[in-house]
């Protein structure tokens, strides 16, 4: 404001200070907004979201899943984990066409994808597929899940 009609006084600018970092965090959802703010430095703003989607098909003797992992986030995942793993066959899981142990990923770099595909066996009850998803934002290690 450069102007009242109304002050007692002359409008004086309002002057901040802060040390350290001013630190960001909001939720929408499954979705993130970080951002690290520096007054001696540059400045960091990330958004992170996972997300998927997944598909059934019969397979004569029970269920083919295939599940699609995206990272539309710009920090990238150092770990990524496919939840429930109870209904998986064993020796049927496969990410990105090769056998896996484990429904989890390594890694998933920013705005990549990865495809898991399992076998599950007739009778088993529909699931709701879920991802864990882990990442380092300004040296913190942070965890978080959501649905697909």
């Amino acid at each position: 404001m450069d102007h009242c009609a109304f002050c007692l006084h002359r409008p004086e600018p309002l002057l901040c200070r802060w040390e350290g970092d001013l630190r960001l965090e909001a939720a929408d959802g499954p979705r993130r907004l970080l951002g690290v703010f520096s007054p001696q430095g540059e400045s960091l703003l990330h958004f992170v979201e996972l997300g998927g989607e997944t598909r059934t098909w019969p397979d004569g003797d029970g269920l083919t899943r295939a599940v699609t992992v995206y990272n539309r986030s710009s920090l990238p995942m150092d770990w990524v984990g496919v939840e429930p793993s109870e209904a998986i066959q064993p020796g049927s899981l496969r990410i990105e066409g090769q056998l896996a142990e484990a429904p989890e990923l390594p890694g998933l770099a920013a705005g990549g994808q990865a495809l898991l595909t399992w076998h599950e066996s007739a009778g088993t009850a529909p699931q709701t597929i879920g991802l864990r998803y882990r990442y380092t934002f300004a040296g913190e290690i942070r965890e978080d899940a959501c649905p697909i």
